[in-house]
């Protein structure tokens, strides 16, 4: 590591110490500062190599959790297809499992997606026949004219957000819509549980982005927000749920490592089983809340307060 960086949207040097995280991975804890600027939050210094935060149990979800998340994906793409219609180009940078994709194509877009490694490709383009680039967007020409660029849950990982940002608006055609989609740093869940936040992951997330930065980093490539979304039933309930949980003392996000698998436990890694009075008194604890988070969820998105945005903005025709 080396020390605290220019702030990654503005690139001012003006910033200030923000607050103190813990990785629930690793438990090592880090610092986010704020640029004075613009006032955008994110990790700094960063990790020089970011690998032993992504463990090989990252996100490896139980068979049920990954199919109530492809279907809160694919029921995403139905309310994309009747504000945009059936036909197009769309690109999906970060596509994953490639099910948005995958759902895109179905209904007559011309689907492309772009992984870093052949690996994390691997399951869009061998299982679902999907036109997957492993890359960078550098690769991609610039009459590549997409209709539509999706960031799911991918800008606050990335070291260069601004290159990325820069990137999508040279390859959108004009008049085409970039749909990104972020932790929301303005909501009330962090604003009730701070550094107990499910949604820092620190370092993982790398920038934290609240209405005001997103707008400002899309003026800043030429593009024009039209609309913010805050309404996300596959996270939002859930990450109401176990950030409480982490600000009641629980091991950090225990819920959501045994939802990846962890519920027999593991000793060396500090995570109770199911089973023992720990992992018990959290049973009854999330009987309890769940329904309150549902609750919160539901009246936050109204208030535009969700923990997580979904962005929409369009390269003007002139």
């Amino acid at each position: 590591m080396t020390g605290p960086g220019p702030c990654l949207l503005c690139r001012s040097t003006d910033t200030a110490h923000y607050m103190d995280a813990r990785d629930y991975i690793t438990g090592e804890m880090f610092a986010l500062r704020q640029c004075r600027q613009c006032g955008f939050v994110y990790v700094s210094p960063v990790p020089d190599d970011l690998n032993k935060y992504y463990p090989a149990f990252y996100r490896q979800y139980h068979p049920i959790v990954l199919w109530l998340f492809r279907f809160f994906q694919e029921l995403r793409t139905r309310g994309w297809v009747r504000k945009f219609g059936t036909s197009g180009r769309v690109l999906e940078v970060g596509c994953g499992h490639g099910w948005m994709l995958a759902a895109l194509r179905r209904c007559g877009w011309n689907a492309f997606g772009v992984e870093r490694t052949a690996q994390s490709a691997s399951f869009a383009g061998n299982r679902l026949g999907l036109r997957v680039l492993v890359g960078e967007l550098t690769a991609i020409k610039d009459t590549a004219g997409f209709d539509l660029i999706i960031l799911h849950e991918v800008l606050e990982h990335l070291r260069e957000p601004m290159e990325t940002l820069e990137a999508c608006a040279r390859l959108l055609r004009p008049g085409g819509t970039l749909i990104v989609e972020v932790p929301n740093l303005d909501s009330w869940q962090f604003q009730f549980t701070r550094e107990h936040w499910e949604h820092l992951l620190v370092p993982r997330h790398i920038g934290q982005f609240t209405p005001e930065t997103m707008r400002s980093a899309l003026e800043r490539v030429q593009l024009r927000m039209q609309d913010i979304s805050y309404v996300s039933l596959e996270y939002d309930p859930h990450s109401w749920l176990q950030s409480t949980l982490n600000k009641m003392g629980f091991p950090q996000n225990l819920l959501l490592r045994w939802l990846a698998g962890g519920w027999r436990g593991d000793p060396e890694r500090g995570l109770p089983a199911v089973w023992t009075l720990q992992g018990l008194a959290m049973v009854v604890m999330i009987a309890l809340l769940i329904v309150p988070s549902f609750l919160l969820a539901m009246i936050s998105w109204p208030a535009h307060k969700g923990s997580i945005m979904e962005v929409r903005a369009v390269r003007p025709k002139s």
